[in-house]
């Protein structure tokens, strides 16, 4: 059974390797694209960096920040944020 230590070390290698590979594919892509008169750049993979950012931060982490219900925790955890009024 991992120790809360182990999991931390998993989630943290993980997270370099994901972070590593998608610069590498932003690296080959810009590299690489056909279309030399209309060039990519590093801007046109921010919004893929954001989501990597939430993935990485919120949802990779959320199996220890929120316990179990059968932990006490809550039945429901409503991950969407609400609407601007």
């Amino acid at each position: 059974m991992p120790t809360p230590q182990n999991a931390s070390d998993d989630i943290s290698k993980y997270a370099s390797e994901l972070t590593r590979r998608f610069e590498e594919f932003t690296d080959w892509a810009i590299h690489n694209w056909p279309q030399k008169n209309y060039p990519l750049l590093p801007s046109d993979f921010a919004e893929s960096r954001r989501e990597l950012s939430i993935i990485l931060g919120k949802r990779l982490n959320e199996s220890e920040s929120v316990p179990p219900p059968e932990a006490g925790g809550p039945q429901y955890v409503d991950v969407n944020p609400s609407p601007w009024p």
